[in-house]
């Protein structure tokens, strides 16, 4: 009977004993409900600005292109100018590019001259080589709609040096240039580049310092062909 006693006594004080609760710092909740409002009031602003991940990886592939378009010279006549170039994409921002363009002399202004000046020029029609190494900065990277299609570009500016192989010029060359393209599928762009060049060309006895300018369009693959 004692026993029993006892037991009722001990469920007694076990049921009265209150529940240990972990309390949480009201501080603790409001901060816990501020970071969380900030980080919805981001999600929607990411949301309105239409934001998206790069879906055109290029760093670490490599890029062949083939260009063509029309070169401005300072002293001789305009012209067509063709060429290719291979780039190393070292992050999706930076890069090297090694180009090779050929166009010729097209000297319709000179022959006007050497009838006044009683100068002969030999050859009015001679090849001009282009070897160049640039590095190539795409700070911009973004996207347009064109037509129903949204398409994916970037905007890139050059800078390098270069070799001429003419008989009027022959020596190096300063090269600054900006462009687009235009990422189609995994593996393909189209590219709009606009580049200036500065060097010296001898021209009827008299040497000048000229910037001619070559606004060309092409196509690039890149390898691998998927991200």
């Amino acid at each position: 009977m004692k026993a029993l006693l006892f037991l009722v006594l001990l469920a007694s004080v076990a049921r009265a004993e209150p529940e240990k609760k972990v309390a949480v710092a009201p501080e603790r909740t409001t901060e816990m409900c501020i970071d969380q409002e900030i980080a919805d009031r981001l999600a929607i602003k990411r949301k309105r600005r239409g934001a998206v991940d790069r879906l055109f990886v290029k760093q670490g592939r490599h890029e062949l292109s083939i260009d063509g378009g029309y070169y401005a010279s300072d002293l001789l006549s305009g012209t067509y100018i063709a060429g290719g170039s291979y780039t190393y994409n070292m992050t999706d921002e930076t890069a090297v590019e090694f180009a090779g363009w050929w166009t010729h002399a097209n000297a319709d202004i000179v022959r006007a001259l050497e009838d006044k000046r009683g100068v002969v020029l030999t050859d009015t029609y001679a090849q001009m080589i282009f070897a160049e190494s640039l590095l190539v900065w795409s700070p911009v990277y973004g996207k347009l709609r064109l037509g129903g299609t949204i398409v994916h570009f970037d905007l890139h500016a050059d800078a390098g040096v270069g070799v001429i192989d003419s008989k009027t010029s022959r020596g190096a060359a300063g090269i600054v240039g900006f462009g687009i393209k235009l990422f189609m599928g995994q593996a393909v762009a189209f590219r709009v580049d606009a580049r200036d060049r500065t060097f010296r060309q001898d021209l009827l006895d008299e040497r000048f310092l000229v910037n001619d300018l070559a606004i060309t369009a092409g196509f690039s693959v890149f390898l691998p062909f998927h991200n």
